[in-house]
């Protein structure tokens, strides 16, 4: 059985689009939902409402307290990030989604937010 022209550019075609959406994916930073068994460096999804939001003494970041299914959790925003003026206009009660890295800071997890949006 011998392939045709065709059916070769078929295959080629094929093949460099699954390699496109498989570099789209990785290129974009695909998330995962925050879980407590995430490990520091997983890049990571969190939702729910605000239950507290503070500023730092040094610096200017601030410190949100998230309510997920996992237990509050904190999300870091540091103040040259993307999310902080996003962070700026949260309050308590808001519903927020937050996309960042998992960290541990003082032997509790967090994350460190790259994009908040409000839900």
């Amino acid at each position: 059985m011998r392939i045709q022209n065709e059916e070769l550019a078929t295959l080629i075609i094929l093949a460099l689009s699954l390699a496109a959406i498989g570099a789209l994916f990785l290129l974009t930073g695909a998330s995962t939902h925050y879980s407590y068994d995430s490990p520091n460096g997983t890049r990571v999804t969190v939702s729910g409402p605000v239950l507290s939001k503070e500023n730092t003494y040094q610096g200017g970041h601030i410190v949100l307290s998230v309510k997920t299914d996992a237990g509050p959790l904190d999300v870091f925003v540091p103040a040259a990030s993307d999310a902080y003026e996003a962070a700026n206009r949260t309050k308590p009660g808001s519903e927020i989604e937050a996309t960042g890295l998992v960290q541990t800071f003082k032997g509790q997890k967090e994350v460190v937010a790259e994009k908040i949006k409000p839900l």
